[in-house]
């Protein structure tokens, strides 16, 4: 994926929360990616939602623990189903 020269990847985020106990966090916003699809070469443009948990390691540093993506781009339709009785070629 870091090879492919359309590869583009931006997060936006809306809202930043820490714990009154300073020791988690999240973030929530907006994120766009671009990447080449490997079956047609076309460049795919995705956008969607996220957040992302952090956790406050031992030595001060945060560490990201739990995170989930939602595309807003709809997938593509599938393939419709061959005939009857024809074989693939």
């Amino acid at each position: 994926m870091v090879a492919d020269p359309a590869m583009s990847l931006k997060f936006q985020a809306d809202r930043v929360e820490v714990a009154k106990s300073g020791d988690l966090a999240y973030t929530q916003g907006t994120y766009s990616m671009a990447m080449t699809d490997p079956a047609t070469k076309n460049v795919v443009n995705d956008h969607g939602s996220y957040v992302t948990v952090y956790k406050k390691q031992a030595d001060g540093s945060w560490k990201s623990v739990s995170d989930i993506v939602t595309s807003a781009v709809p997938p593509p339709a599938p393939a419709p189903p061959s005939a009857p009785g024809k074989k693939k070629r």
